[in-house]
């Protein structure tokens, strides 16, 4: 089946904040990072997800910068040393090309996940920290400096995608719909086992509600996705899985925090009885 594409103008979505001069500088870093991880595409094969994909493609209001990707190729020994040396070259590149003359973005850090087992690791993952910073008129000192961080995941199932054309011959692979909230539920019902607490899957998946209206043939791709998701980290999701007290307290546990990326929280007990709804609605019988 042939990949839809969708044409995106992250510059509108860089403006959307410009208000706000630390977010602005922010997502102008991001729209240079992800102008680089585009001119990689075809050695490294990454599909974007998570928050930004949210804000991006479906007008999420939560404010995330941070990248989430999955790698469609090998966790190689040197792996982390080849992409951090090819995506410092890119930024440097993209800067320049996007008109970010007195903006300096590049790679502050990038660590193997698991540090010592990353080799043996089924799942393992790179976390990369993107550091930019503001040049003043002198050129000598910086007038505003952050980071934000790139994650990256090795090992999952090959996704659904869609195209994300974000400029004239430069592309992002990016999760389709139905995997984005796929991998939200498998979130979700693996904090258990890992000790996490993700409150911030609750408010994506009943944001993205409106999408899918009622449990139809998309209900079906989802929980398709779902499970071959799950099973692939060792989860066996039932209909009733989502009945666990220690679900619901853990997605709920940090609710509150998200005053620092939406400027209104709305009320946790409706918006999970919303997202269980439609996960118990799930064609489990098939």
């Amino acid at each position: 089946m042939p990949e839809d594409v969708l044409r995106i103008d992250i510059s509108a979505w860089v403006n959307r904040v410009q208000s706000d001069p630390i977010a602005y500088r922010q997502r102008q870093a991001v729209e240079i990072t992800l102008h680089s991880i585009a001119m990689l595409l075809k050695p490294y094969r990454f599909y974007l997800k998570g928050g930004l994909l949210m804000g991006l493609v479906h007008g999420s209001p939560r404010q995330t910068t941070d990248i989430d990707l999955t790698a469609g190729f090998r966790a190689e020994d040197d792996i982390a040393e080849r992409i951090e040396r090819d995506l410092e070259a890119a930024l440097e590149i993209t800067a320049a090309d996007l008109g970010y003359t007195d903006t300096i973005v590049r790679v502050e850090s990038i660590k193997k996940l698991p540090k010592k087992l990353f080799d043996h690791a089924r799942f393992p993952g790179l976390k990369i920290r993107i550091f930019h910073g503001v040049r003043r008129p002198d050129g000598n000192k910086l007038a505003f400096a952050n980071h934000f961080d790139i994650d990256v995941s090795f090992n999952e199932p090959q996704p659904g995608t869609i195209i994300l054309e974000i400029a004239e011959g430069r592309s992002l692979l990016a999760y389709a719909l139905v995997d984005l909230i796929a991998e939200k539920y498998r979130a979700i019902l693996q904090q258990v086992p890992r000790r996490r607490q993700r409150s911030q899957d609750i408010y994506d998946l009943d944001y993205l509600m409106a999408e899918v209206d009622s449990v139809g043939e998309m209900g079906t791709q989802i929980h398709a996705a779902m499970m071959e998701k799950c099973l692939a980290r060792n989860l066996e999701p039932q209909r009733d899985s989502l009945d666990d007290p220690e679900v619901k307290r853990r997605s709920s546990a940090r609710w509150q925090s998200l005053t620092l990326e939406v400027d209104h929280v709305p009320d946790f007990e409706l918006c999970f009885a919303r997202v269980k709804r439609y996960y118990r609605d799930l064609p489990w019988d098939n």
